[in-house]
């Protein structure tokens, strides 16, 4: 990210789906979020219409300005208004972002609209440990480790340990 660059998070919109659709099919990516199949453009579709319908999620597209570049998503699912907690999750597609800070303050913003908008007192995620970058993310955004699940997960050949991280408001964002 330049220092011309600032990153706003966006309602998720038709305009962002190519990219999404693109980025949930790259074999790299897939991986990384635990996705098994492809994903065609009808189930897409389908997905994107049924957003509307979900009060248990909210998606934001992560956007650069000044032109508005779409680089990835950051989303809320299992949005517990008894419990008042979410997990959160981020896709940061545009490969040329990774590992220069938007995915850690695209967190920050999502954790403090969760906490400030949303009245959430607690996000979460789930870190697959084969991907320390979104671990140094979380991380960065003020998450901490709060446990491991071990051999949580099989990929077919081996079984991979899961980071649940996590981030509570504290008394500036209530």
């Amino acid at each position: 990210m330049s220092a011309v660059d600032v990153l706003a998070l966006r309602p998720f919109e038709r305009r962002h789906l190519q990219r999404t659709l693109a980025w949930a099919n790259d074999l790299e990516f897939a991986r990384l979020l635990d996705r098994r199949r492809p994903i065609d453009a009808d189930e897409h579709e389908r997905w994107f219409s049924s957003l509307a319908d979900r009060p248990d999620q909210l998606h934001l597209a992560i956007e650069l300005d000044p032109d508005a570049r779409h680089v990835g998503n950051v989303w809320l699912a299992d949005i517990d208004r008894r419990h008042r907690k979410a997990e959160v999750r981020i896709i940061i597609g545009e490969r040329e972002h990774l590992g220069r800070g938007v995915g850690s303050r695209a967190l920050d913003l999502m954790a403090r609209h969760a906490f400030e908008t949303l009245r959430v007192h607690r996000v979460y995620a789930y870190v697959l440990a084969f991907n320390p970058r979104a671990r140094r993310a979380f991380e960065k955004a003020g998450f901490l480790l709060e446990g491991t699940l071990r051999d949580d997960l099989w990929d077919g050949t081996q079984f991979t340990d899961t980071f649940v991280l996590g981030r509570v408001s504290g008394p500036s964002e209530t």
